[in-house]
């Protein structure tokens, strides 16, 4: 397949060489081949006018082509957005719903274990504190537990 490219891609490129070489001799009134040596047959343009043409008739179909591939990938742009509409709505919807609903478990869980877990220590450690407080407000040896010695005092 590669080596029918290539003769395709030779063709062409030949056949763009001898227009541009009969264009470039049409400047002197002169052909590259002679219309009298294959008769009835096309040879390349002889005037700026058919030159002219020719470049019309190729850019408007190159415009044409230009035209049809864009409506073609208006087309395509729209049916993708199209699609990923529904498949936004269908599938992040309901991936939000649970997101949704695992931070309302996170959020209980939280709570649960700071009702459980946490306020219970806190109760401890604020009874334990009371009762520091309490002692060394009688005997003053709160504040020697922890090695501080109050001001004034030696």
């Amino acid at each position: 397949m590669r080596i029918v490219w290539m003769v395709l891609a030779a063709a062409g490129v030949l056949a763009v060489a001898i227009l541009a070489l009969n264009g470039f001799l049409a400047y002197w009134d002169k052909d590259f081949i002679d219309g009298n040596f294959f008769p009835d047959s096309w040879t390349g343009p002889d005037s700026w006018a058919e030159w002219r043409d020719i470049a019309i008739v190729f850019s408007t179909f190159f415009w044409a082509i230009a035209g049809i591939l864009t409506i073609v990938l208006v087309i395509v742009l729209i049916v993708v957005a199209l699609l990923t509409r529904r498949i936004l709505k269908e599938n992040a919807a309901p991936a939000l719903d649970s997101l949704r609903q695992s931070v309302d478990n996170i959020r209980g869980t939280t709570e649960f274990a700071g009702e459980t877990v946490v306020s219970p220590i806190i109760r401890v450690y604020s009874v334990f504190k009371g009762v520091r407080s309490g002692l060394g407000a009688v005997t003053g040896v709160g504040d020697r537990v922890r090695g501080r010695k109050k001001k004034g005092k030696k």
